[in-house]
């Protein structure tokens, strides 16, 4: 028949003189980290990281407002939101048909007649249309400003 163990949380008579005892021995345990750790600390105080870092926490909640006023911004988001838009775009595009499209532009260049024959074709009209579409947007966000100083 099993007998229970009784369950023992080991405590130190002096938890203090245990801690002292870890702190006299960590140097010697853990003399390769301390060092590296001391050439990270001169090498941040010799780049002036350390005087930028007590800047920053010393203003604290001043820097944490700004950088949110920032990125909570109405220009900020249009350009997170655009960022996405065109990653999306430019992960759907082939590289080898881009590739050798480049490859093309360095040898004889087409006849017009060759470039009508392309600009025909369904993707040639679509990505005109996104063109013309994308000129229409910044056309009018260009107006905005000259309107808004004549006005």
């Amino acid at each position: 028949m099993a007998v229970a163990v009784d369950f023992r949380e080991f405590l130190p008579d002096d938890a203090r003189r245990d801690l002292i005892r870890r702190v006299e021995h960590a140097p010697i345990e853990h003399a390769e980290a301390i060092l590296s750790a001391y050439e990270l600390l001169q090498q941040l105080h010799n780049k002036g990281m350390l005087d930028l870092l007590t800047g920053v926490l010393s203003a604290g909640e001043t820097v944490v407002n700004h950088v949110v006023g920032v990125i909570s911004s109405k220009e900020m988001v249009n350009m997170l939101r655009m960022g996405l838009i065109f990653s999306n775009l430019l992960s759907s595009i082939d590289p080898d048909k881009l590739s050798s499209v480049i490859a093309q532009a360095s040898k004889e260049p087409p006849s017009l007649l060759a470039i009508g024959k392309q600009a025909t074709s369904k993707e040639a009209r679509r990505a005109m249309a996104v063109a013309m579409g994308l000129l229409n947007i910044f056309g009018a966000a260009l107006e905005k400003p000259q309107a808004a100083k004549h006005g």
